[in-house]
């Protein structure tokens, strides 16, 4: 700026300026918040010519780092710093670069958008969840990833406490899909999939081979679904096991089924598939048919009267039915079977049957007739020989014939497995031979090794009850065969009463424990005797079988008076929830002295006595102390259920509750009971909103117990797999009612207890207003580390608020009221609670704090008043001192209409920017009357600098009005006027042509003085319409002094009023053209009415741009003129115009040429007088010439 200055002060005026070019025209861009960023301008020149000047930024946010805002020549950049520190996602950073250069002044405006990622995909975008919904929906791995990015919190929806709740417990469990459809659904943007399957059930009509199918699943809008698919039906085989979301094509899934004909039986077959979400449970019938052809369906006949028919046999040979009625009943299936179909065996049962109805004729007819078939292949069907010759036996008694026959099924029996058909060999063993008959142990030790190797007939079972009924004492050592044989009979009827008595009396048998409880229930069943039922509890309780299906049999076993080991512990631990009655007295008695119950039967048995038990009864009194301390002792441990909830209503008191106990009552006391209904679910977690931990609590059988204190909890449910879910269905019960009371007592001997603190807290942020007793217990709320930070955000909110309003009220200036706000970690305030501590700071008199607090977070959103106060405050406490946050801060206040004497005095002494911006202080100053300092001079030599003269003039008489100005500002303010006014026509104050005037007369070499200074006076001349005669002679030096340096103008003719300029200017006419020196003009000329074309003539160029044409004009030519210049490689017309001849007026006499003009003129009106005087007139004129001028 000085060396422009100094030049213009020597009056060197450049004839071009440089050409300025930046990039780029306009910023906008998205930004990170809470980050520092740097970027760069670029500002050059386009014609060569060296770009100087300064550049400021109009938000203190945007700055030139290290003071650098100078730059100079052809190619600069400029860098500059974006902070964005303490911002918000949505906020923007607006202002503008102003560049103050030697060829203008530009603005470049610049907008930052502030958003939690500079993508620019997270931030300003995401204000609500609807946002993110879209984002989803449009692209999901982009919102998968920001899901689990840290910035993602810092989105404008994320700053609720209920939603970062939710978002916290599904964050890390399960897989990411999951967690985002879970999320949304929580938000309730977003509805879960909804699946339905078209069509329904599933028929099939005799399939011929495998079977392939589908199921048409339709689903419902949009986002992540898992399912899982299971088939019930051995016929049916699905190739897909599971399957999500990617799985359907425009919302359709073909679920692929096969049908395996191979595993169909005849008739109906049924099946179901099932399809499994989280939320629904999808079931398909599936039924297919096979109908056989007839000879299957007559099998299928004869296997069930054959099925019936060895039904009847076996209660034939148990002895215990009426016989005459089995063996009817056996002949009509028989029948049936003979109907149905055919077998080898069949005319042996047949003769059976006669023999056991006491016809052996008939017998021994059938038995004639296939005598020769059995004969024949008595090697290869030994069963069907064996048994012709058993059937002989029964007709005719032959001891030769029943050895024979003993012989042959002792061979048949011996070392073998029995299986199948041969099982009946070793009946008939039994029924020929008397060695075995009276031998019962080794009957049934061989019955037992026919059990090892698999034999479970039921007819060798009914063998083993006779065995068993004739010896009860073999039971002593009674194994696996004894009791399937024992447990079998006793379904059938087939055990007797002394053989069931004897069982249950045989003591613990060597048995699986499953068998024999079911043998013991069977028996009692069939014999309800006091020694089975004695039997079946003793078994149980050595067991240790307990729960509502045994609570019955230690029912019965009290009722009946029996005394057992354990029995009242068992009846008390298989006590049902809806057991509605008190105890037997017995049992109570029984209890009031055992010492060693566990923790469940002592729960059980207080609930009972409370719920039943009348207060003034010796049973309550004897058992009252006891029911108290375990209720202390359970609150201690912090349990709870549906039982101790009854004891903890009626045995705990306020008056019982100290500081231990009120640390563990609390949960008790809030706690819910939760069924979720969804078999998939394994435990449910709880998280408070205000809290930072979750608690993690088992569902057993659905159901867990655990702590609900506000109803603003959140609940999501775990399964096997980690992932967790929200808004499934399911029951919440508190398990105690009217527990205010509790609540408080607790409260008051133990504040901390997080849950109950954050109670206290919400109770007193929903009121009208806050009390000093609530400020004080919500101030505590910073030491809190297992409170969310977001809620210690709005209780800060709250305690802020207050101190505003009480300062708002009184701002009594400084006392200790706002020690709180001073201690506060502003970092993590929001925008709306720094700036309230910063008002707050500002009205009680803290004027460092507040100003500290500006500086590092910045004044958005302060109220501009306030900003006056602290502004005005700091620069007087910092006695002036220039401070660059100080001084935006001060240019900011005053741009708010908010300025006053101090806030203008500091910008009046340091501010600098635009002209525009410069302008309004230095006014507003001189209207307020403050120092102004040197902002005169500044402002004029900026204008200067920048060619911004618009109100140069002003501020120029401001500055010339002042005791003590500088020269060179001075002449240069002279010299940029003179070139306005005489290069580009701009009117200016006749004070300037005075001190040109001064300026010139007063240099005695008018040769040195700048050109300007002489063109614009001698210019300023021509336009007057007389001059003195010492301004006439101060015209006539400079006229001549330019003359010789060859510089004539069209305006010298005017000039000839005053002075004497040459005949060869006033002779000519002269065309003045205009220009740039870098671009060479072309004049194109014709003077009428000679010339009809035009033609090219060369222009002079005089001065900085300034091109003359001198040409002769008789009376009444016309010259045309054109110029041109070369643009983009084609000439274009730039300025054209018509000149006339027109005589100038002069101190001189007239030339020859003004005579030759004259004749022409009288020649044209036929004027004959005064034709002959003009040509006398030139004649004389031309022969002086003659005489006294050498022409050659």
């Amino acid at each position: 700026m000085k060396e422009r200055i100094n030049r213009l002060a020597k009056g060197i005026i450049d004839s071009e300026q440089p050409k300025l070019v930046w990039t780029p025209d306009i910023i906008e861009e998205t930004v990170r918040m809470n980050a520092s960023f740097k970027r760069e301008l670029f500002v050059g020149s386009d014609n060569g010519l060296n770009v100087k000047g300064f550049v400021y930024s109009s938000n203190i946010r945007v700055r030139i780092p290290n003071d650098n805002n100078t730059f100079g020549g052809l190619r600069n950049h400029i860098a500059y710093e974006v902070d964005t520190s303490f911002l918000a996602s949505g906020d923007e950073i607006e202002g503008s670069f102003y560049l103050v250069t030697n060829c203008g002044e530009r603005e470049i405006p610049y907008l930052f958008h502030i958003e939690v990622s500079s993508s620019g995909k997270l931030p300003g975008a995401l204000h609500k969840a609807e946002d993110f919904l879209d984002m989803a929906r449009h692209d999901m791995d982009t919102a998968l990833r920001l899901l689990e990015y840290g910035e993602f919190m810092e989105a404008p929806f994320m700053q609720d406490l209920h939603v970062r709740a939710i978002y916290d417990g599904l964050k890390g469990h399960g897989n990411r899909q999951n967690f985002m459809e879970e999320f949304l659904i929580s938000l309730g943007v977003k509805k879960p999939v909804h699946l339905t399957v078209e069509n329904g059930a599933k028929h099939y009509e005799n399939p011929k081979g495998r079977l392939e199918d589908t199921i048409r699943i339709r689903s419902a809008g949009w986002g992540y679904i898992y399912m899982e698919i299971t088939a019930e039906g051995d016929f049916l085989h699905l190739p897909k096991k599971s399957a999500v979301q990617d799985d359907f094509s425009d919302g359709l899934l073909n679920l692929p089924l096969i049908v395996l004909p191979e595993r169909l039986h005849d008739g109906r077959n049924l099946g179901m598939v099932t399809i499994r979400t989280v939320r629904q449970t999808l079931r398909v019938p599936v039924e297919a048919s096979l109908l056989t052809a007839e000879p299957n369906r007559g099998r299928r006949a004869f296997r069930r009267e054959f099925k019936q028919y060895l039904e009847l046999r076996l209660r034939y040979e148990s002895g215990l039915f009426e016989a005459g009625t089995l063996l009817l009943e056996m002949q009509k299936e028989l029948d049936l079977m003979k109907m149905a179909g055919s077998h080898p065996f069949m005319p042996l049962w047949q003769a059976e049957l006669y023999v056991l109805t006491k016809r052996p004729d008939q017998a021994c007819l059938i038995l004639d007739e296939i005598r020769d078939k059995v004969l024949l292949k008595r090697g290869e069907e030994r069963l069907m020989y064996c048994y012709y010759q058993y059937l002989q036996l029964l007709i005719r008694e032959d001891e030769e014939q029943r050895d024979s026959l003993l012989r042959l099924l002792e061979k048949y029996c011996t070392g073998g497995r029995l299986r199948g058909e041969e099982e009946f060999l070793y009946l008939m063993l039994l029924k020929v031979s008397r060695t075995l008959a009276e031998n019962p142990s080794v009957v049934l030790l061989s019955m037992e090794q026919m059990y090892q190797n698999g034999c479970r007939s039921p007819f060798v079972y009914l063998e083993c009850l006779r065995v068993l009924d004739k010896e009860p004492e073999l039971l002593k050592n009674a194994g696996r065969l004894e009791l399937q044989a024992l447990y079998f009979g006793a379904k059938k009827g087939f055990v007797s009463q002394n053989l069931a008595k004897a069982a249950a009396g045989a003591g613990r048998l060597k048995n699986p424990k499953g068998l024999y409880l079911k043998l013991l229930s069977a028996l009692y069943d069939a014999y309800p005797k006091k020694r089975i039922l004695t039997a079946a509890v003793v078994a149980f309780i050595q067991e240790n079988l307990t729960g509502p299906r045994y609570f019955t049999w230690y029912e019965k076993a009290i009722e009946a008076q029996i005394s057992l080991p354990g029995l009242f512990e068992a009846f008390l631990r298989s006590l049902p929830e809806d057991y509605g009655e008190l105890l037997p007295r017995e049992a109570l008695l029984y209890f009031s002295y055992v010492t060693e119950l566990d923790e469940y039967s002592r729960a059980v048995l207080y609930r009972n006595i409370l719920l039943y038990a009348e207060r003034d009864s010796d049973i309550f009194r004897l058992y009252e102390r006891a029911m108290e301390q375990f209720a202390m002792a359970q609150l201690f441990a912090g349990r709870i259920d549906s039982r101790l909830a009854v004891i903890y209503k009626e045995m705990i008191y306020a008056e019982l509750i100290d500081f231990q106990l009120a640390k563990t009552m609390p949960a008790i006391l809030a706690s819910h009971r939760i069924d979720c209904h969804n078999d998939a679910m394994r435990f449910v977690v709880v998280r408070y909103e205000e809290l930072m931990e979750e608690e993690r609590y088992a569902l057993e059988d659905g159901t867990a117990y655990a702590p609900l204190y506000s109803g603003r909890e959140t609940l999501q449910f775990e399964d096997a797999s980690g992932n967790r879910y929200v808004d499934l269905p399911c029951e919440k019960t508190a398990a105690m009612d009217d527990t205010d009371e509790l609540m408080k007592c607790c409260f008051e001997m133990d504040p901390d207890h997080p849950m109950l603190f954050v109670g206290a807290c919400r109770r007193a942020l929903e009121k009208d207003a806050l009390t000093a007793d609530d400020v004080a217990l919500l101030e505590q709320a910073g030491q809190k580390s297992f409170l969310h930070p977001l809620f210690k955000k709005r209780l800060t909110s709250a305690i802020v608020r207050y101190y505003k309003t009480q300062a708002d009220g009184n701002p009594d200036g400084r006392d200790g009221s706002v020690s709180y706000l001073l201690c506060l970690e502003k970092d993590k305030l929001s925008r709306e609670d720094r700036n309230g501590v910063c008002e707050t700071l500002i009205r009680k008199n803290y004027f460092n704090e507040a100003y500290d607090m500006i500086c590092r977070y910045g004044h958005e959103g302060i109220s501009s008043k306030l900003l006056l106060k602290l502004c005005a405050n700091i620069v007087l406490k910092r006695l002036f001192d220039e401070d660059d946050r100080l001084l935006f801060l001060a240019w900011h206040v005053f741009t708010m209409e908010r300025g006053d004497s101090v806030i203008l005095d500091y910008l009046c002494e340091h501010f600098n920017g635009t002209v525009e911006q410069m302008y309004p202080i230095l006014i507003q100053g001189i209207k307020e009357r403050v120092e102004t300092y040197d902002l005169e001079e500044r402002l004029v030599a900026q204008m200067l600098f920048t060619g911004r003269t618009e109100r140069m003039d002003h501020v120029f008489e401001l500055y010339a009005s002042r005791k003590k100005t500088s020269e060179n500002v001075v002449r240069a303010y002279f010299t940029v006027k003179s070139a306005e006014y005489f290069l580009r026509g701009h009117s200016t104050q006749d004070t300037v042509f005075a001190y040109l005037e001064g300026a010139v007369h007063n240099s005695a070499e008018k040769d040195k003085v700048p050109d300007i200074y002489l063109l614009a006076l001698t210019k300023y001349y021509a336009t007057l319409p007389a001059l003195s005669g010492e301004q006439k002679e101060l015209c006539q030096s400079v006229v001549d002094v330019l003359l010789e340096a060859g510089m004539v103008f069209a305006y010298f003719k005017d000039l000839a009023r005053f002075i004497t300029v040459p005949g060869n200017i006033l002779d000519k006419e002269i065309i003045e053209y205009h220009g740039s020196r870098d671009i060479r003009p072309y004049l194109r000329l014709r003077i009428l009415p000679e010339e009809e074309e035009f033609h090219y003539e060369e222009l002079r160029p005089v001065y900085k741009g300034i091109y003359v044409r001198e040409k002769v004009l008789f009376e009444g030519e016309i010259m045309e003129f054109q110029i041109e210049e070369e643009r983009d490689g084609r000439r274009e017309v730039a300025a054209e115009g018509a000149i006339t001849c027109r005589e100038a007026g002069t101190r001189a006499p007239g030339n020859r040429f003004a005579c030759l003009n004259e004749i022409s003129l009288s020649l044209d009106v036929k004027d004959e007088n005064a034709l002959r005087e003009k040509m006398e007139e030139y004649v004389k004129k031309d022969a002086a010439v003659a005489v006294l001028f050498d022409i050659e």
